[in-house]
């Protein structure tokens, strides 16, 4: 491929920094509900575990 003297695709500090954080905030939303239902799914263990731990 040959060189190519004009900038293709050029994103600005800006655009780079709100890709990333909009890329951040999905990630953690999904990671949120992610905990969300494995902690739903052992309630049970979870409960037991924090009535041990204060007993």
């Amino acid at each position: 491929m040959g060189y190519q003297s004009r900038k293709r695709n050029y994103k600005s500090r800006r655009e780079r920094n709100a890709a990333a954080w909009n890329n951040l905030r999905t990630f953690v939303l999904f990671a949120l509900i992610a905990g969300l239902i494995i902690g739903f799914k052992n309630r049970v263990a979870i409960w037991d575990w924090f009535r041990l731990l204060f007993y």
